[in-house]
């Protein structure tokens, strides 16, 4: 009979999970339309899809969304599910941005998703070897995982206080109108940093849960080689200065997260978690073939101060957080080359710089069934990132034996919302990724 491990820092690899949310409607408090469109306009689309990844083999799934729900045209309510060849599948939802009764500044939503993965990847430990380096660590081997099956409940309800604060002093919802997806007018941020007169500031409150496990055995489903459950609160204080969230072309961003499981209930254990991230976007204009060129530069850095290392044995690490939620590398968004939660440690830090132009040419707008997209433009991005995980949080963590890898992105601006496809390269191989939003925007 096998051991039962709680080890709340595993995770899966997700891979192109998010293309089947890619085209839905955009999940922020505002409102997105074009020039030949009213702000009360509904939108709604549904998408069958089918891809193919190695862990997952061939998917076959169907989304759907609606963006404006009653009278709220800033809400949002979308699902998707699939099954795929391997036998996995997953159903997930989400409502998004419900103004709640009697509040003009607070903001509801809520996220449930369900999966079982046949072949899935965790960067752990179950027989630590004392002399080779913890598994998922700056220094660990590539090699050096679990396989086996996952399953895998999550549950997320947050509220969003908007402060009546800048360019929100006035509406907590923004009206912004584009110009065949590239605003025209209604920018909230960019031209000064002033909370009191720029930007919109939020405090966010998130309740979330989470259970997962792993098996190595399809016939002994009851003795998971690992497992976590982990329920808290996450506060989360954010100062968007830029222009246009959706796809910023100046301005900046600034966001202070501190998350926290108290062991209530069936939790696995008690942390806390700290996160910083700051972006700066720098507008270089417009050129001879392209209608927009913009500079991100972004930096992230967390710190788990429960995070405690047995003496007695180095692999076993008591009070850590779940890698989604702590200093972890890897991904669709940061160090895109290597797997979701490649590395995780203590701490984290992690430097990111795009370059994106959108070119004058948009050959998607008009071609049959594509144009049911309502595909604004095409984005060509470059891209290089740098980071490192330590169980250190200390000055040398920010410039030594850094990862870096870089890699090429082709975005669209479809159904008044950004999606992307990434292709990564770094010194363990390489990885593509679709998803939705921009990188350092989420």
């Amino acid at each position: 009979m096998k051991t039962r491990h709680p080890y709340p820092g595993f995770v899966h690899r997700p891979w192109l999970l998010a293309l089947c949310i890619a085209w839905a409607p955009a999940t922020a408090q505002d409102i997105v339309v074009d020039q030949d469109m009213s702000p009360d306009e509904k939108s709604s689309g549904w998408l069958p899809y089918v891809f193919s990844t190695d862990s997952l083999e061939t998917a076959f799934g169907f989304g759907a969304g609606v963006s404006g729900t009653g009278s709220q045209r800033q809400a949002s309510l979308l699902g998707t599910a699939f099954g795929t060849t391997n036998d996995s599948f997953l159903a997930s939802g989400a409502f998004s941005d419900y103004r709640l009764p009697g509040s003009d500044r607070l903001f509801l939503d809520a996220f449930l998703l369900g999966a079982h993965y046949t072949d899935d990847r965790v960067y752990a430990d179950i027989d630590h070897d004392p002399d080779m380096p913890r598994a998922g660590s700056n220094d660990s081997l590539e090699d050096d995982f679990l396989s086996g099956i996952t399953n895998d409940y999550q549950f997320e309800l947050n509220l969003d206080y908007q402060l009546p604060l800048g360019s929100a002093s006035e509406s907590s919802v923004p009206v912004y109108m584009l110009d065949r997806g590239v605003l025209d007018s209604g920018a909230t941020g960019g031209n000064q940093w002033n909370p009191l007169q720029s930007g919109i500031t939020t405090l966010s409150t998130m309740l979330f849960y989470r259970y997962r496990d792993i098996d190595d055995d399809i016939n002994d489903p009851d003795n998971e080689l690992l497992f976590y459950r982990t329920n808290g609160l996450q506060l989360k204080l954010d100062y968007n200065n830029t222009d246009f969230p959706k796809n910023p072309a100046r301005g900046s961003r600034q966001t202070l997260t501190v998350a926290r499981d108290f062991g209530l209930g069936d939790s696995t254990n008690t942390w806390t978690n700290l996160r910083l991230e700051s972006t700066k976007y720098l507008d270089l204009g417009a050129g001879r073939h392209t209608r927009q060129r913009v500079l991100a530069l972004n930096f992230w850095t967390a710190y788990s101060p429960t995070w405690r290392t047995d003496p007695d044995n180095p692999g076993v690490v008591r009070n850590r957080p779940p890698s989604y939620l702590g200093a972890s590398l890897g991904g669709w968004d940061r160090m895109r080359a290597y797997p979701g939660g490649r590395y995780a440690d203590k701490a984290a830090v992690y430097y990111g710089a795009e370059i994106r132009a959108i070119p004058a040419w948009n050959p998607l707008g008009d071609l049959p069934l594509i144009r049911y997209f309502d595909i604004d433009w095409m984005q060509f991005v470059g891209f290089v990132e740098a980071g490192r995980v330590s169980d250190h949080y200390d000055t040398d963590m920010f410039t030594d034996d850094l990862k870096v890898d870089a890699g090429v992105g082709v975005r669209l601006m479809a159904f008044r919302q950004v999606v992307r496809l990434d292709f990564a390269i770094g010194e363990e191989g390489a990885s593509v990724w679709a998803m939705y939003s921009q990188p350092f925007a989420r």
